[in-house]
């Protein structure tokens, strides 16, 4: 059985990082916060701070010096740049790196044709690791903009071929837990060299609209319906044109389209990393309390 104890966490103060600090702390892990030399930010949990340049591999492989995984929670993942901590990371003797992935469906064929994915495909081939996917994040704002499903301040909604498509999806804390879980002595084993797919709820833009309805007391959205192979034809295309453009229209397929594998519950993990879903009532509340603070209901 592995065991792992030390933990050195990059991007430990963002808004993604400083959930999974707070859920491996609650794990009981020790962890080290590898943070930039010219950085202010302070973890927002226990932790050892240790500042180093991340571009030297030299300063790296100190700083993972007694380290038994590395996790990084940085945004945007390149090879490129990522190398070198992995580098170091493999230098010091680390037993297990988690690359910074938290994606939707990345073992899904389809889905690793797609542009936004390449970079951490390419990680992915470059060490042992694990990784933790979990779809789309389950942040209400974004799921009330009105891009993918409705948006209660204009009383519209944007469905994308009628809206039906079920993906898994998942808040930041849900995210961190899979990381310590993923990590624990009775898990470790089981989750070397492999994607853990973890969620939180499983919806979709209907469902969304349908929750949000139900809470402005039976509003009735003007909906948008868009063809998600139409919106896949014309990201690429763009991206033909300039491939250094991130390009937002790629998540729609990754998400919702026929195929990609955006509702993963059947190779997810939750159940054996102790990770429940949430309750309709739970999702309804978590909107409502968004709804609340835009003063839309009371």
């Amino acid at each position: 059985m592995s065991t792992f104890k030390n933990i050195a966490l990059l991007g430990s103060t963002g808004n993604l990082g400083s959930r999974i600090l707070t859920a491996l702390n609650k794990a009981g892990f020790t962890v080290t916060a590898i943070q930039r030399k010219d950085s202010t930010n302070t973890p927002n949990g226990p932790a050892h701070s240790l500042k180093v340049d991340l571009s030297s591999e030299s300063e790296l492989t100190r700083a993972f010096a007694n380290q038994d995984v590395v996790v990084s929670a940085l945004p945007m993942p390149r090879l490129a740049t990522d190398k070198i901590w992995m580098n170091a990371a493999i230098a010091a003797g680390v037993k297990r790196i988690v690359p910074s992935e938290f994606s939707t469906n990345m073992d899904n064929k389809l889905s690793q044709k797609l542009p936004i994915i390449k970079d951490k495909l390419e990680i992915r081939a470059y060490v042992e690791w694990n990784s933790v996917n979990n779809g789309p994040f389950m942040l209400p704002q974004m799921w009330l903009s009105g891009w993918m499903g409705p948006n209660p301040k204009t009383k519209t909604a944007t469905f994308h071929d009628g809206g039906n498509a079920i993906v898994g999806t998942s808040t930041l804390e849900r995210i961190g837990e899979g990381v310590a879980a993923s990590l624990l002595p009775e898990n470790a084993e089981k989750t070397k060299n492999k994607a853990v797919y973890v969620y939180s709820a499983a919806v979709s833009e209907r469902k969304i609209a349908d929750v949000i309805s139900k809470l402005l007391g039976g509003v009735t959205f003007e909906e948008t319906d868009l063809s998600v192979e139409q919106i896949t034809k014309d990201a690429f295309a763009a991206y033909e044109k300039d491939q250094s453009t991130h390009d937002m229209r790629f998540y729609i397929p990754f998400c919702f389209g026929k195929g990609y594998g955006g509702d993963y519950r059947d190779i997810a993990m939750n159940k054996e990393l102790g990770l429940k879903e949430m309750s309709d009532g739970e999702l309804e509340e978590m909107f409502a309390g968004t709804l609340r603070k835009q003063g839309l209901i009371q």
